[in-house]
């Protein structure tokens, strides 16, 4: 045998022995990645008019933990963790902006990270036609079905967060707001909490790139209130809230540019006021909110890995909501959108609603402010925003505004 074949042999029994040890099937059973194609099926994102960052595909990171293939019959906690404005589903991965596999390491639970474009996770006014970029019912009526029906994902509320940075944020309070049954917690790093705020409608145009009517119609109006996270606080209640942000101080943590710390230094001082002036109406409102308001900071990659990690450590990524159960006796919900999931009471509208509706239950009896023609049908599954409930023999439609007891048991 020569120097060669004894070298490889030697290596290849030195492999064997270190299979055979406890230590390798702990590496085995790391976590791992899985990118997944996630297209749009129903029409909502047409690549033309939605302005995705990689316009040829619509896809899904998913971080599968330690032990998850060992585990067949557990089922895990899922955190969606939402990009910025420039970024798209690998952006958390990377290493040099989110390094979310060695922030989030060993954490028992999935970690979904979708693709945002730059829509602001909303289903786009675009003049009041409302096609082609619609953000919100991508993510409710196909991402989250896709998620669900592919990994095992742990029921209840506790068990299901969604969280951003920046525009991500934002898309967390939204689609939080949307889909109060299925979420639990809503996290938001330096994110936009009121579209009413000062200077928002020219602070969006200049990050995005289109402006601020295209996204939500003029200032103020209803389609603007409807997507607007100060305006919705009926919308969080039963659900913990954890807000963050910087003062725009310079945090010294992997590559630094200085030109761009002072532009994302004021943006994020600029969001010091708008988090602080949320978390104030939130508190007023009796929500359970908490708002983490750092004295360094900016809105850069840096500040926001170092958030993630805090929470993980600090606040939790999961816990008990204070409103536990999917499907409540009493809440008060406001939308404009097409369909959803008020509480486990499905709704469809016969045609986009021009005004917001507000749907409220007191016990069995449920009524509804706005206009349009609704079609009501409770026991809609806590992950189902398509507005069709189980509950036929409960099903009705009406004219807003309405007021109706409900049959006992819906």
């Amino acid at each position: 045998m020569n120097a060669f074949s004894r070298r490889v042999l030697t290596g290849a029994l030195s492999a064997l022995a270190v299979l055979s040890l406890p230590g390798a099937a702990r590496a085995s059973a790391a976590q791992r990645v899985e990118t997944i194609p996630a297209p749009s099926l129903r029409g909502n994102l047409d690549p033309a008019v939605a302005r995705l960052n990689h316009a040829a595909r619509l896809e899904a990171n998913v971080v599968l933990p330690s032990h998850y293939d060992e585990q067949p019959g557990r089922r895990w906690p899922v955190v969606y963790l939402l990009a910025g404005v420039s970024d798209d589903a690998s952006a958390w991965l990377d290493r040099r902006k989110g390094d979310v596999l060695r922030r989030a390491k060993d954490l028992p639970a999935i970690i979904v990270l979708p693709e945002g474009g730059r829509g602001y996770f909303t289903d786009q006014w675009l003049g009041g036609t409302r096609k082609g970029g619609n953000w919100e019912r991508y993510y409710l009526d196909e991402l989250i079905p896709l998620i669900e029906g592919r990994y095992r994902i742990a029921p209840g509320r506790a068990n299901h967060t969604i969280g951003g940075l920046s525009m991500g944020g934002y898309g967390a309070a939204l689609l939080g707001a949307q889909l109060p049954s299925y979420f639990g917690t809503i996290l938001g790093f330096s994110s936009l909490w009121d579209l009413e705020y000062p200077a928002v409608e020219t602070l969006v145009p200049a990050l995005v790139g289109f402006s601020y009517t295209r996204q939500w119609g003029r200032l103020r109006g209803p389609y603007a209130r409807a997507h607007n996270p100060t305006r919705l606080l009926d919308n969080y209640r039963g659900t913990r809230l954890y807000a963050s942000v910087g003062n725009g101080q310079i945090l010294r943590d992997g590559p630094f540019d200085p030109v761009a710390a002072i532009g994302s230094g004021a943006i994020e001082y600029f969001g010091w006021f708008d988090t602080q002036w949320f978390g104030q109406r939130a508190r007023r409102a009796g929500l359970d909110i908490t708002v983490a308001a750092h004295s360094a900071g900016y809105h850069d990659w840096p500040f926001w890995r170092r958030e993630l990690q805090s929470v993980i450590g600090g606040y939790g990524l999961f816990g008990e909501a204070p409103g536990a159960d999917a499907q409540r006796s009493a809440f008060r919900y406001s939308t404009m959108a097409p369909h959803g999931n008020a509480w486990g009471i499905g709704f469809r509208f016969a045609a986009p609603t021009t005004e917001v509706a507000t749907f409220t239950r007191r016990g069995q009896v449920l009524s509804a402010t706005g206009a349009g023609t609704v079609t009501i049908t409770p026991g809609a599954a806590d992950d189902d925003a398509t507005g069709n409930g189980t509950r036929t023999d409960c099903a009705f439609t009406a004219t807003l505004p309405f007021e109706r007891e409900l049959p006992a048991g819906c």
